[in-house]
Parts: C-alpha cells; sequence; structure tokens
C-alpha cells in the first residue's frame, strides 16, 4: 500500500511538472469525453422517450392501404378484425392529425370515450369488447377527462397549456386544414409519463375530431386492437397470431408496438451514429496526441529515469507511475467531459445536436430534451478516456523504462 502510495504521489509530482503535455491531453480527451455524452445522453433519452410514448399504445395499429400508401380505413373492418381473429379483448377506433394553434403545430387526436350501442352489440356477440381507459395513459392534473355526450371539449397536455397560458375553462381556437377556425372549450389538462404527449397533443371526442377534419362517418385514420393481457412471452405470440389473421384482410396494413419501438429506435440510432464518426475520429486524434506527448515527455525525462534506476526502481515501476499517470488523466477528463455533456444537454438545450437529433420534429412545439444518463453511458465514457491513453502510453513507456540506466543518464546530459 506504500508502494502504491508512492508511485501515485510521482505520478501526480510528474502531471504538474509536465504541464503542457498535461493540458495538451486533457484538452483533447475532454473534447471527446464531452461529445460522446453529450450524444449518447440525448439518444438514450430519446429512445427511452419513444418507449413511454408507446407505453399505452395498442398492441396492433391497422391502417388503410391504397396505391402503397396509408389512407383512410373503413370502421367497417371492426368487424372484419373482430371475425378473423381470436383472443382480441380491446379494440376502439382513432382519428388523428395535425392542427394550428397560433404558430404551433398540434397534434390532435380523436379518442373513443364511448362507442355506439350498436358497435357494443356487435362486439359482444363476436367476443369483443370495446373498454380502453384513456385516463391511464393520459393522467389527469386538473379537470375532468371528456365526456361522450358531450361535444366541443378537449383535453390538454401540460405543455401545450403551458405554451399557450390556459387552463381549464379557457376557450381554446384551432385552425384546420381548411382555413376555419373551431373553437372548443379546455376541460382538463394531463400530465403523461411522456413529454413529447405533453408537449404537443390535445384530445377531443371522436365526433369532434370528424368533425375538424372532415372524415367521412365511416372512416377514421386507424383502428387500435389489444389482445387478451397474458404474460409476456405468451402475449408476443398472441400479438403475432392476431397480426398474422388481420393481414389477411384486403387492403391493411397491420403494425405492432414492437415493430414501433424498433423503428423509433433505429431513427435515433442512425442520427446518433453519425456524430460517432466524427467522435471516433477524434479519438483516434487524441491516441496520437498522447502517444506522441509520451514519446516527449520520455525524450525529456531520460537522465530522470536513469537516476530512479540506479536507485533501485524497478522496469515495471516506472511503467506503473506512467500508466497511473495516464489514469488519473483519463479519469479526469472523463469527470469534466461527463459534466460538459451534462451541462450542454440540460442547461443550453443541446443547440445543433437537438435539431440534428430531433429532425423535422423541431416543427412541434419546444420541449425539455429528454436526457437519461445511465451507468451503462457513464462507465463506456470513463473507458473511451482512459483505455485509449492507457494503449497510447504503455509502448513509449516501456521503451524508456528499459533503457540502460548509465546510457539514459550520459544520453540525456549529452
Amino acid at each position: 500500500m506504500k508502494r502504491f502510495k508512492n508511485l501515485l504521489n510521482y505520478a501526480l509530482n510528474c502531471i504538474q511538472r509536465y504541464r503542457l503535455r498535461t493540458a495538451v491531453i486533457l484538452i483533447c480527451l475532454t473534447v471527446a469525453a464531452s461529445s460522446f455524452s453529450a450524444v449518447a445522453f440525448m439518444s438514450d433519452g430519446l429512445v427511452r422517450e419513444g418507449a413511454l410514448s408507446l407505453k399505452y399504445t395498442p398492441d396492433l395499429t391497422i391502417q388503410g392501404i391504397q396505391a402503397g400508401r396509408q389512407t383512410l380505413i373503413s370502421t367497417s373492418f371492426v368487424n372484419s378484425i373482430l371475425g378473423s381473429a381470436s383472443g382480441i379483448s380491446v379494440i376502439s377506433e382513432r382519428i388523428w392529425g395535425y392542427g394550428n394553434v397560433g404558430n404551433a403545430l398540434i397534434v390532435v387526436v380523436g379518442v373513443d370515450v364511448g362507442n355506439a350501442a350498436t358497435i357494443n352489440q356487435t362486439s359482444r356477440q363476436l367476443g369483443g369488447y370495446f373498454n380502453v381507459d384513456q385516463t391511464a395513459a393520459y393522467p389527469l392534473e386538473s379537470g375532468k377527462f371528456l365526456d361522450p355526450q358531450l361535444n366541443g371539449t378537449v383535453v390538454i397536455g401540460k405543455g401545450v397549456a403551458e405554451l399557450l397560458g390556459a387552463h381549464v375553462g379557457t376557450q381554446l381556437s384551432i385552425l384546420t386544414e381548411s382555413n376555419e377556425i373551431k373553437q372548443y372549450t379546455i376541460v382538463g389538462i394531463f400530465n403523461s409519463e411522456s413529454s413529447i404527449y405533453n408537449a404537443d397533443m390535445i384530445l377531443m371526442n371522436l365526433n369532434d375530431a370528424r368533425a375538424f377534419f372532415s372524415i367521412p362517418d365511416d372512416k377514421v385514420t386507424d383502428i387500435m386492437v389489444y389482445v387478451t393481457p397474458v404474460d409476456a412471452q405468451t402475449k408476443t405470440v398472441l400479438v403475432n397470431e392476431v397480426a398474422r389473421a388481420i393481414s389477411g384482410l384486403p387492403n391493411c396494413r397491420v403494425v405492432t408496438k414492437d415493430v414501433l419501438l424498433s423503428a423509433q429506435e433505429k431513427t435515433y440510432g442512425d442520427r446518433s451514429g453519425f456524430f460517432s464518426i466524427v467522435w471516433y475520429v477524434i479519438l483516434i486524434a487524441v491516441a496520437i496526441i498522447a502517444f506522441n506527448q509520451t514519446v516527449v515527455v520520455g525524450h525529456e525525462s531520460k537522465f530522470e529515469v536513469g537516476l530512479l534506476k540506479a536507485l533501485g526502481f524497478s522496469t515495471s515501476d516506472i511503467i506503473q507511475v506512467r500508466l497511473v499517470e495516464s489514469l488519473v488523466l483519463g479519469t479526469l477528463a472523463g469527470v469534466i467531459g461527463l459534466t460538459v455533456g451534462i451541462l450542454f444537454d440540460v442547461v443550453l438545450g443541446a443547440p445543433v445536436l437537438r435539431d440534428f437529433m430531433l429532425g423535422w420534429a423541431n416543427l412541434y412545439p419546444g420541449f425539455p430534451v429528454p436526457v437519461y444518463i445511465s451507468a451503462q453511458t457513464v462507465l463506456f465514457t470513463f473507458a473511451v478516456t482512459i483505455v485509449p491513453l492507457l494503449f497510447a502510453t504503455v509502448i513509449p513507456s516501456w521503451l524508456n523504462a528499459t533503457v540502460d540506466p548509465d546510457i539514459s543518464m550520459r544520453g540525456a546530459r549529452a
């Protein structure tokens, strides 16, 4: 223990003495660590937000297809779906699209909070149940949820309320695609787990949404299907079986929750990958700089190394000193890099990086950059600052430490 303490003290003394080398390596490593952590924290945050936004989505989403493009789907598919597959516990219609509130583009969702008695009777005959608990996905912070018997009302996300300065009872004007202004009364404000929902979503009755988007009575945007709740493994098998059965119906596309999640992860993963290329270039440059600086310091410390070996230091002791130096520098750079990355994402809002990662989504109302700090990312950040530096310094350190002490001191004096 005392021996290690002595080596550590000597290594810290070397870090202070060779200030130029320390500053160059520390700055380069900090840039690499901060750029990596900023991208990783935001990418993980977006993936996590995507998972939260899909937590209450249906197991299957049925969309209409015409000429290879998504289109409105007929409500008659409800009976066809129930008749083609078993294991369906909940099925519901949905209409959604976009509307302008001031200068903000808002997602307007028409939810099926109350179905017609004739549809309910049909669902019972076919073994399905029209009962979706919307309040689980959109927990209310104030007010009440939509009343199926009351039109002209909306429930808005907390972020939308803050953006508009609205509250329960406020009259909300939304511009339709036909440049017609529709007015609604806010009856509730929800605060979902997903900040994406809170930031840009307005809920209204299915009838109001139909009128807002001028959609015929026999059409909807998509149909949501939930299978019977069972354990995870059995449910996955059941979802796939139901999906295969429904896929046999004409002019429709079946999208599972897992497919949506994979698409989100791939989108954000690919975008963060572009920054990873830049980061790899930076890391390689840091390793080369560290190697060069270690060679320079090794040449400058020839006399010192020779003196240490003459005093009884072994080759492994000198190599350990250099490795401890690298370990300290790498750890310090990792701490600074993580701090800079967090400040860049949380405090500054990740300028430039935010626009690139969100892409076209930046047309929506602003919301705090989703940041998720995982232990895996923190450990990997330290790994990428410490490991390359250790490899870049071990060879020059070994070459410097294996030279005969007499030759080292003579060469240094010469």
